[in-house]
């Protein structure tokens, strides 16, 4: 082999090397930062780091679920704001979709039988309105037939009072009790400018229930026409991946509140015949008004039954005596040991599921917010936010990493 041959053989060779020598694992990639070294305190980091390490772990975990829940509670309160200044339309839509809720199978019935889905709307609307008027009806003309005895018992009742106040143990002279007759006239008389303003403040109260019966009745209508479709919409707005369980949350959601309201009204109606049962045997007047208020005072759980209560003990005692009045006293306190224990446990708890203080502070805070149907509407929106929020969990926890 000659010399130009090695010449030529050589270079062809180094040429090879060098093209494989920067794939090589010896050859550093100038373009690529240094590996950090592990352990050791030569470690390389940055200030925020190392100030984060020195801030103990439970210190560190604390003020993370801090600001979350500050965060949190700030969004519950502004939404909260929000609905207190638009309840006059929130309640009502609420109202609505209990309503529609409470005759949904109704309606599905007559869509059954062959009538149209309009048609079985209007038809389970128009049931259910004439129900409410014609108990109305009946309970006014009850009414208007019992005053004149109210009115002649209530006078007796008064003197009798005025009698035990006098003859009783306080002994209360005739003069006392007609300085308290004049010092409760000449109150009045001073507030009749007050008293004033309170019936033009009804007659604004007046208005604003009128157009929420207008609102609740639109909402129930569509709710029964129109509700399937108008949940299917709200569910493609969210993402595909999440349409499944919003879906499913939905479906909790009306579960539970189909429970809740067919169970408070099975409840509401067995406490007004306990009542009324009790009224008659006493031989009370009012009664159909008095078992009506204890109809819907079932809607509100606890304080409405307590009110209903209060209320036909004391037209008993004023109507009928203080022995009288004991014993409907005692029939308000078995009625409603048989809804706490009985009846709650066995209807009401698949649908409901809150704990008792739950119940109470829903209570509190709906009526703070919008009075009496924001007290309504706590119960079953707080056992609807439970369930969904169960509901969600639980899935959350079967799907696959």
């Amino acid at each position: 082999m000659g010399t130009g041959q090695r010449q030529g053989i050589v270079p062809r060779r180094l040429r090879l090397l060098r093209a494989a020598r920067p794939a090589g694992p010896d050859v550093p990639d100038e373009t690529k930062p240094p590996p950090a070294r592990r352990g050791g305190g030569g470690a390389q980091q940055s200030p925020p780091g190392r100030a984060e390490e020195l801030v103990p772990l439970a210190l560190r975990v604390s003020a993370g679920w801090s600001w979350r829940l500050i965060v949190t509670g700030a969004a519950i309160y502004i939404l909260l704001m929000v609905v207190g200044r638009v309840r006059i339309v929130v309640i009502p839509i609420i109202a609505g979709l209990l309503i529609a809720a409470l005759i949904h199978p109704l309606a599905h019935r007559f869509q059954r039988l062959g009538l149209p889905r309009l048609g079985a709307a209007f038809v389970a609307l128009f049931i259910f309105f004439a129900v409410l008027a014609g108990a109305a009806v009946a309970v006014g003309f009850n009414a208007a037939n019992e005053i004149p005895t109210v009115s002649d018992q209530v006078s007796e009742g008064v003197e009798q009072i005025r009698g035990y106040l006098t003859d009783g143990p306080l002994h209360l002279s005739q003069t006392q009790l007609d300085d308290l007759v004049d010092d409760i006239r000449r109150n009045l008389a001073n507030n009749r400018g007050r008293l004033v303003s309170g019936v033009i403040s009804g007659a604004s109260v007046a208005a604003e229930v009128l157009t929420s019966l207008l609102v609740a009745l639109f909402s129930t209508f569509f709710f029964l026409y129109d509700g399937e479709r108008i949940w299917s919409w709200i569910v493609t707005r969210f993402p595909d991946a999440a349409e499944d369980r919003v879906r499913g949350a939905g479906r909790e959601a009306w579960y539970t509140i189909t429970g809740y309201i067919r169970g408070t009204v099975f409840v509401a109606a067995v406490d007004a015949i306990g009542i009324a049962i009790g009224l008659i045997g006493v031989g009370v007047p009012l009664v159909a008004p008095l078992a009506l208020l204890t109809f819907f005072g079932g809607f509100v759980p606890i304080i409405g039954a307590t009110v209903a209560g209060v209320a036909a003990v004391l037209v008993t005692l004023v109507s009928q005596g203080v022995t009288d009045a004991l014993i409907i006293l005692g029939v308000v306190l078995a009625v409603q040991q048989l809804e706490g224990h009985v009846l709650q446990p066995l209807v009401m708890r698949r649908a409901v599921q809150l704990h008792p203080l739950a119940i109470v502070i829903a209570l509190s805070a709906g009526g703070v917010l919008a009075g009496i149907p924001g007290a309504i509407a706590a119960v079953p929106f707080v056992a609807v936010v439970n369930r969904v929020a169960g509901y969600l969990a639980a899935t959350g926890k079967r799907q696959p990493p």
